[in-house]
This record gives structure tokens, C-alpha cells and sequence, in this order.
């Protein structure tokens, strides 16, 4: 991570308004925020943790596709004809 991307919680405290401004125009998508030099939390843009949030969805159904994959019987399965003709 860049420099510019760490910020203190003193310093946040102090540029509340700024910090959200720069993450809403999009002039950074996160911060680290140290509190005595540490890494303590991330602030980010809701248009960035939304993001994260479908990727993480995207990735976990594709997991969860490949996983059953490996369990597939085909002889065990139903044709989407038979499908159609139980359901309509």
C-alpha cells in the first residue's frame, strides 16, 4: 500500500469530513487506519465494500458450482425436458 493510503486515528478524527470526501470522490478507495503505528481497521467508499461484497458472492457460488461438480451423477439427474413437464 501506498503512504498516502495509512491514516492515523488521530488524524482521521481530526479530517473526518475531508477523508470521507476523498473516499466518496473517489480520490482513494481505502484507508488503513494505525492507532500507535498499528494497522487497526479499513475505511473504505460503500461503492467499494459493496464491490467486494458481490465479488466475494460471485466467487462463493462459483466455489460452491465446482464443488458439486465433483458429486454430480448424471444417471442420477433429471433432462430439462423432465423438468419442465414436473413443474408446469
Amino acid at each position: 500500500m501506498r503512504a498516502k493510503e495509512y491514516l492515523s486515528a488521530t488524524v482521521l478524527a481530526k479530517k473526518t469530513s475531508a477523508t470521507l470526501e476523498a473516499l466518496e470522490n473517489g480520490d482513494i478507495d481505502r484507508f488503513v487506519i494505525l492507532k500507535n503505528n498499528a494497522p487497526r481497521a479499513i475505511l473504505m467508499s460503500i461503492n467499494a465494500y459493496e464491490g467486494m461484497e458481490e465479488e466475494m458472492e460471485d466467487l462463493r457460488l462459483a466455489a460452491l458450482a465446482l464443488a458439486r461438480l465433483h458429486t454430480f451423477a448424471p444417471d442420477e439427474g433429471f433432462t430439462h425436458e423432465e423438468m419442465m413437464k414436473k413443474f408446469t
